[in-house]
């Protein structure tokens, strides 16, 4: 079984202004495409054995960049995508609190806010099901495997190894783009090594 690296997209103009973007196929922007030079340079060092990745944008730049450097062909795959935020796609914060009380409400709780777009349920589901597919394709891989996705997705399936509930990924955080969690397949019980690993990322 073998080691995943879990590699979040480099940063977009709608990350910065802390916009939901969920399916959104935004380009990075001129910080993301920095980040995601940094993170191909740091995850080529393991000489992974195959990438992954989501089908949007933001991550298919982030994923051309680890191809290039590591000499390997992504596969583009839409479950890796983020969650569909439905009617709260392009809103901040501010924007959601003010349009929609009752789902931010839910959304602080830990639940999925918007009414429209797809449950944080529906993509754990899809997720994992990705996972489980690059973990039993690559059952005899010494080497890693990477996968290029998305926040959500990166905290589902780590809340999903640490057998918490969905609603708790409010505790966990996001954290930065262009970021590296590192999971240990090789056992049936999956183990987390590292979440959000940021050392490689660009000083400002």
């Amino acid at each position: 079984m073998p080691v995943l690296l879990l590699v979040r997209h480099g940063e977009t103009a709608w990350n910065a202004e802390h916009r939901w973007q969920g399916h959104h196929d935004a380009p990075l922007n001129d910080i993301g495409t920095a980040e995601a030079q940094a993170v191909a340079s740091r995850v080529a060092l393991d000489r992974p054995a195959a990438l992954y990745s989501s089908d949007l944008r933001r991550a298919r730049e982030t994923a051309e960049e680890v191809a290039q450097r590591a000499g390997l062909e992504p596969v583009f795959d839409a479950r890796w995508r983020e969650v569909d935020v439905g009617e709260w796609l392009g809103l901040t914060p501010e924007e959601v609190s003010a349009r929609y009380p009752d789902g931010y409400r839910r959304w602080l709780a830990g639940g999925t806010g918007w009414s429209e777009g797809e449950t944080y349920a529906q993509m754990a589901q899809r997720g994992l099901a990705g996972a489980r597919d690059i973990v039993a394709r690559h059952a005899g891989s010494e080497a890693p495997i990477v996968i290029v996705t998305h926040g959500g997705v990166i905290r589902a399936l780590v809340l999903h190894i640490l057998g918490l509930p969905l609603e708790a990924r409010r505790f966990l955080g996001t954290g930065p783009t262009s970021t590296i969690t590192e999971v240990d397949a090789r056992a049936a019980d999956w183990r987390l090594r590292s979440f959000n690993d940021s050392g490689h990322r660009p000083r400002s």
